[in-house]
C-alpha cells in the first residue's frame, strides 16, 4: 500500500532511483560479452559466499572446484572483487599465464582501501623497468640477510611465554612471532609484539586490517565511492605515516636487515621506498604467520606425523642452535611444511594480470583486459593432479618429489615468483624444529578446528587461521 502522504513526483523519484540502482547493479553484475564463452561460476551462490564472509579456500572448494569439475575445464570465470575475472586452476595452465612476457599484473584503483594501503608503486604491483629495477633492488636486500640466529632467538622468547605448555592460542603467537621477524629482520626496528601483544602498534595494525576486510566493500569495491569510509582511510593513513617514520629512523640508524641494504640503492622514489616496505609488511608477515599456524594445527591433528618429524629433528639439530646447513638434513621437516602450505596455501591467488592483446589460457581464448589469475589454493587441491588433495601427507613431496614439486605454487611461478620464500621458509623452520625439541601437542576435543581447519575473513585472499587453541606439554626443560 502507498503511503496516503506521498507526492505522485515523490513516487516518480523514487522509483526512478530504485531503476536507476537496478540498473547499476546489473551493469557491474553482467558478464562482459567477450567472456561468455568462458564456463562461468554461479554468481549467486558466489554473492552469498561472499556476503556471508566465507573464506576464500572454503569458497574455491565448495564452490569452484566442484563447477570446475562438472563442466570438465580448468578455466572458469569467476565474479572477485567487483569484476568478472578468468581464473586458471592448474599449474601448467598457471605457467602458460604467469610465464607469458606480454602479461602484466594489473594497476589497481585506490578505491578499495587494500591497494590504498600498500600502493601500487612496489615489487609486488610493478611493471615493466620499474619491476626491474624493484626486482633488483630486493632481491639483492633480502639475499644479504638471513637471520637464523634473531628466529631462533624469537622461537626462544615465544617458548618462554608458553612455559611448561597447556592451552595456547596459537595463531596469536605465530602472528607476534613473524611480526617481530618481519621488524627485526626487515625493518630492523622491534616491534615489541610478543613482549607487549596489546602495543599499539600490533593493534592497529590488526584495526586497520579488520576494517579493511568488510565482505561489502571487497565484493563491491565501488562502495567506497558511493559510500566512502573516511574514518578507515583515516586509520590507513595514519598507519602508513608511522611506518613512514620507522623507515626515517632506519635512515639514520642503519643496521644488518633488508630496508637498510634496500636504502644503499638510490634507484628507488621516496614512494617506492615506503610501497615496498608497506606490501612486505602486509604479504611477508601475514602469510608466514598463516603458514606457521598451519603446520602446528596439522601436526596437533597428525600425531604419528608429529612424532616421526620430531624423531629427524633431534637426529640433526641435536641440542645445537639451528643452522642453514641443519635444514638441507632435514627432507621430511621440509616435506611437512611444503604439504601444510599445499593443504592450507598461505595466499590463495596471484595478483590479476591483463593483456592489451589476445591470450590462449588452455582451450579458451581471452580477450585483452580482462583480469586473470592463477588460483594457487584451486590449483593445490585439483583432482586431475593431485592424489586425495584434502589428506595431509607429507610424503608425497618425497615419494615423486619432483613431480610434486612442479605442481607446488606456494611462493609462485615464474620470473615474479615471491623474493622472500627462503626468509619466510627459513623463519618456520626454525621455529617449528625448536618447538619439536621442546613440547609435543595436541588439538583440544572441542575445537573449532576439529573437523577442518577454519580461516578468518581477509580481503587479501589469505588464509589465516582464526582461534586456534592447541594444548602444549613440555617435554624438555629449557
Amino acid at each position: 500500500m502507498i503511503p496516503p502522504n506521498l507526492s505522485l513526483s515523490t513516487l516518480h523519484y523514487i522509483f526512478f532511483t530504485l531503476a536507476v540502482l537496478c540498473f547499476g547493479l546489473y551493469r557491474l553484475l553482467r558478464v562482459p560479452p567477450p567472456l561468455r564463452h568462458i564456463p562461468k561460476v554461479p554468481l549467486f551462490p558466489l554473492l552469498l559466499s561472499y556476503f556471508s564472509g566465507e573464506v576464500e579456500e572454503q569458497r574455491v572448494k565448495r564452490l569452484v572446484l566442484p563447477f570446475a569439475k562438472r563442466m570438465q575445464t580448468d578455466v572458469v570465470l569467476v565474479y572477485c572483487l567487483g569484476d568478472w575475472m578468468v581464473q586458471v586452476l592448474e599449474t601448467k595452465l598457471g605457467k602458460q599465464l604467469l610465464e607469458n612476457p606480454n602479461v602484466w599484473k594489473q594497476r589497481q584503483s585506490q578505491d578499495m582501501l587494500l591497494w590504498r594501503l600498500i600502493g601500487n608503486d612496489n615489487v609486488f604491483m610493478s611493471n615493466g623497468e620499474m619491476a626491474k629495477r624493484h626486482l633488483r633492488v630486493v632481491r639483492s636486500a633480502i639475499q644479504r640477510t638471513m637471520p637464523i640466529d634473531m628466529f631462533a632467538d624469537l622461537a626462544r622468547t615465544t617458548m618462554s611465554l608458553m612455559g611448561d605448555g597447556g592451552r595456547v592460542r596459537w595463531d596469536d603467537y605465530a602472528n607476534r612471532y613473524t611480526l617481530d621477524a618481519f621488524g627485526r629482520g626487515v625493518v630492523g626496528y622491534d616491534f615489541e609484539a610478543l613482549s607487549k601483544p596489546s602495543g599499539s602498534f600490533v593493534k592497529r595494525y590488526q584495526e586497520v586490517m579488520a576494517a579493511i576486510a568488510n565482505p561489502a566493500y571487497v565484493v563491491l569495491p565501488v562502495l567506497e565511492r558511493w559510500l566512502p569510509r573516511r574514518q578507515v582511510q583515516k586509520m590507513i593513513d595514519s598507519f602508513v605515516d608511522d611506518l613512514c617514520k620507522i623507515m626515517e629512523e632506519k635512515r639514520k640508524n642503519p643496521g644488518n636487515d633488508v630496508l637498510t641494504y634496500m636504502f644503499q640503492e638510490p634507484d628507488m622514489t621516496e614512494v617506492e621506498y615506503r610501497d615496498n616496505c608497506i606490501v612486505m609488511f602486509v604479504a611477508g608477515h601475514d602469510t608466514t604467520a598463516g603458514a606457521i599456524s598451519s603446520v602446528v594445527y596439522f601436526l596437533a591433528r597428525h600425531p604419528e606425523i608429529q612424532d616421526k618429524v620430531r624423531e629427524e629433528v633431534l637426529a640433526v639439530l641435536g641440542d645445537d642452535e639451528p643452522r642453514v646447513d641443519h635444514f638441507l638434513r632435514t627432507p621430511y621437516l621440509n616435506a611437512v611444511l611444503r604439504e601444510s602450505m599445499r593443504n592450507n596455501t598461505p595466499s590463495n591467488a596471484t595478483l590479476p594480470r591483463i593483456c592489451d592483446i589476445p591470450v590462449q589460457i588452455g582451450p579458451y581464448v581471452i580477450p585483452p583486459n580482462t583480469p586473470m589469475v592463477l588460483n594457487m589454493c584451486a590449483a593445490h587441491h585439483n583432482q586431475t593432479v593431485w592424489s586425495d588433495p584434502d589428506a595431509f601427507d607429507p610424503q608425497r613431496f618425497l615419494d615423486d618429489a619432483k613431480a610434486e614439486a612442479s605442481n607446488w605454487v606456494t611462493f609462485g611461478i615464474g620470473p615474479r615468483k615471491c623474493l622472500a620464500r627462503n626468509f619466510s621458509l627459513y623463519e618456520q623452520r626454525v621455529l617449528v624444529s625448536m618447538l619439536l625439541r621442546e613440547y609435543r601437542w595436541t588439538l583440544p576435543q572441542d575445537s573449532i578446528h576439529r573437523d577442518h581447519l577454519k580461516n578468518g575473513f581477509q580481503a587479501f585472499a589469505l588464509s589465516l587461521p582464526e582461534n586456534l587453541h592447541i594444548d602444549f606439554t613440555r617435554i624438555k626443560a629449557l
